[in-house]
């Protein structure tokens, strides 16, 4: 299984964000990093495939689970059915019971996802890219409103993920980085 990017570019308003980024990741972890407005995370939507190239192209054989920066899943759900919303559409077995343990999410199970701290939506929101066990995880800046159990414990299972399989992440969280043992593609030198 591989991700790979060939000549990757895009303009936003006008303004050349992406040019010509290519990469091939074939497991373990890869760390997008560079100063703000890079194309770190237009770079994560483009593999994700919310948003599509100008240019050159993304090959992937398998589905992926995304968290964005800004995930705001819908409020009125609670965490479970979120979860079984998000198996139901990728038509994939339930998170497992480990992992929903690990993130925590058992004493968030009937809670309304719009009355969650910004940390236990982000907790949620990877047990709901999780579902299925996708190949890849692509995930924007990760680290952003956890505290540091949950930093710890986030490093943990993606440390986990990529020995078996493959994670895509955007950060400034360069010693986050550094612990999953993450190479890096580094945007701010691009230009």
């Amino acid at each position: 299984m591989t991700l790979r990017l060939v000549d990757v570019g895009k303009k936003l308003g006008g303004r050349r964000v992406l040019s010509r980024v290519s990469l091939e990741l074939t497991g373990g972890a890869l760390a997008v990093v560079g100063p703000n407005g890079s194309g770190k995370t237009t770079l994560l939507r483009i593999v994700a495939g919310v948003l599509p190239a100008d240019e050159g192209g993304v090959f992937l054989d398998r589905p992926l689970g995304y968290v964005p920066e800004t995930a705001d899943p819908p409020a009125h759900l609670t965490v479970d059915e979120l979860l079984a919303l998000v198996a139901a559409l990728r038509r994939a077995p339930p998170l497992s019971a480990d992992l929903r343990q690990e993130l925590g999410l058992p004493a968030l199970a009937g809670q309304r996802i719009g009355s969650l701290s910004l940390g236990q939506r982000r907790r949620t929101c990877v047990g709901a890219a999780l579902v299925g066990a996708p190949w890849l995880l692509v995930l924007d800046e990760p680290t952003n409103v956890l505290d540091p159990p949950c930093v710890e414990l986030l490093g943990a299972l993606l440390r986990e993920h990529a020995a078996q399989r493959a994670v895509l992440l955007a950060t400034h969280d360069l010693a986050f980085a550094d612990g999953l043992g993450a190479a890096r593609l580094d945007l701010g030198s691009r230009f």
